[in-house]
């Protein structure tokens, strides 16, 4: 692996991770107004500001994944504005609010609201710098994947899945990192909830190991048997979990082990007395990697084919 592709790989793995925490600490924000939204417009920029830095993942992934020159240069410009005039506008709301008293100082962090203004500066800041320097971001920032021949359906039900399972991903990661505020190994229930751990951690490194393999085979390219076997392994691992989660949520039908557990990490399956949670975790990173082992088998075996039957130059 070049030394660029492995800076690309850290840094959006380091994306992913702050990202993973402002989205979980957002959409806290989010749910303390679920309640008739009385309060939209005071809670609504906080969220928006901490799911900003999920946009700007995505925005990276796309930079670093997309071959074409033309539409990584398209794609960049575009999303610079986004930075800006979200960032701004949010800015914006964000002191409009200050100057109201509608925020508390220190209300959910040591330096809140500071923190959310920081976020809005700084995607202000980067929407300014793409703007500027936009050749000079191209040229520094790898392309770490190949381009393969695929149908455009696939292309388009992928990302989507990529993006739903990324959102799922992340903020389960992110409420993993804060177990140690919630965790409790007394409650009688707790063994219900290993399962989900497990594929908390599971799902993420999924993603690591995926970017890893792209950035690693762009120079070298992994033996196809190799890469069948690896895949196989995670899609069954990720069933097997997966279905465990779902035994142990329907056939127990243990909905004690949300209010006792992981009512700050799934409040809205404690509202509403249904476990969505547990049953996402379960079924997407399985639906994920069906749909991507699929897929990306098929068509590289087709280009396995294709190259065994080039001729010779």
């Amino acid at each position: 692996m070049s030394k660029k592709s492995l800076i690309a790989f850290l840094v959006e793995i380091a994306l992913y991770i702050i990202a993973g925490l402002a989205f979980y600490q957002g959409f806290h924000y989010f749910m303390a107004d679920v309640d008739g939204f009385k309060h939209i417009l005071k809670v609504g920029p906080m969220f928006l500001s901490c799911f900003m830095l999920t946009y700007l993942l995505f925005a990276y992934y796309y930079l670093i994944h997309q071959p074409n020159e033309e539409k990584r240069a398209k794609t960049l410009k575009v999303n610079g504005f986004g930075f800006m005039i979200g960032g701004g506008l949010l800015l914006v709301l964000i002191i409009v609010n200050i100057i109201l008293g509608n925020y508390e100082f220190g209300y959910n962090s040591l330096i809140f609201p500071v923190d959310i203004i920081l976020m809005d500066v700084l995607m202000v800041a980067l929407g300014v710098l793409i703007t500027i320097k936009k050749a000079w971001i191209l040229e520094k920032i790898p392309v770490i994947c190949r381009e393969y021949s695929k149908p455009k359906w696939v292309t388009i039900v992928g990302r989507i899945l990529g993006f739903v399972y990324v959102w799922i991903a992340e903020y389960f990661f992110a409420a993993l990192l804060n177990a140690p505020t919630y965790i409790d190994f007394t409650t009688p229930t707790f063994g219900h909830t290993i399962p989900l751990y497990v594929m908390m951690v599971f799902s993420s490194l999924v993603l690591f190991w995926h970017e890893f393999y792209l950035a690693y085979t762009k120079e070298k390219e992994m033996p196809y048997e190799a890469l069948v076997a690896v895949r196989t392994i995670m899609l069954c691992f990720s069933t097997i979990i997966g279905i465990a989660i779902l035994i142990m949520d329907f056939a127990l039908g243990h909905t004690y082990y949300i209010s006792q557990n992981l009512q700050c990490i799934l409040p809205i399956d404690y509202m509403i007395s249904k476990n969505i949670g547990p049953r996402l975790l379960a079924l997407c990173p399985m639906i994920a990697m069906w749909f991507n082992f699929i897929v990306s088998i098929t068509v590289m075996a087709k280009a396995k084919e294709r190259k065994e039957t080039e001729p010779l130059s």
